[in-house]
């Protein structure tokens, strides 16, 4: 039984697309695929995690990727961007957290509370004063997660998959130290 224990968070390199790649199309089609047509998430798949577009993304010097180990296992990852890689522009002063995923096996653990300790250290080391990311207004569990967290909502933005516009809320918090 997987426990925080048995967990490596590792920044990810251009050595570890495969494993982003396939860790981020199971991550969403876990969470996301019983509310999305298929048609919808094949598209958005197709384009979110292509090679070329993983690859792009893990050469960007303002995004940067964890992925969350178990055992050895990839178990979830983190992207966080800044600059202009952020994906609304926020500022200079802030970072954001476009992907935080968890395997749902892996759930529960802890995990995603240590990906998370980790987007806000790179915040800190880069002298960034707030993190903001979007979630979809129907997902209760990770807003839940991120009230917890301390992020409040700010706003909101379209998030488009396949054809479907759906609303994220936007939500963020300060990086512990930092006034």
């Amino acid at each position: 039984m997987p426990t925080r224990d048995n967990v490596l968070v590792k920044t990810a390199t251009g050595a570890d697309l495969e494993v982003v790649r396939t860790l981020g199309a199971q991550c969403f089609t876990e969470t996301f695929a019983a509310d999305n047509t298929a048609e919808d998430m094949e598209r958005y798949l197709a384009e979110s995690f292509s090679a070329e577009r993983v690859r792009a993304e893990l050469e960007n010097p303002d995004s940067a990727f964890a992925v969350a180990y178990v055992d050895g296992e990839p178990a979830g990852y983190l992207k966080t961007n800044v600059g202009a890689a952020q994906t609304e522009k926020q500022g200079a002063d802030s970072l954001e957290v476009e992907r935080i995923y968890l395997l749902r096996r892996f759930k529960g653990l802890g995990i995603g509370g240590l990906l998370m300790d980790e987007a806000l250290a790179r915040a800190a080391r880069l002298d960034k004063r707030r993190v903001w990311l979007g979630v979809w207004e129907h997902n209760d569990a990770a807003r839940g997660f991120y009230e917890h967290r301390g992020f409040r909502p700010f706003g909101d933005h379209v998030f488009v998959l396949g054809d479907d516009r759906q609303r994220d809320v936007l939500m963020e918090r300060e990086v512990p130290g930092t006034r």
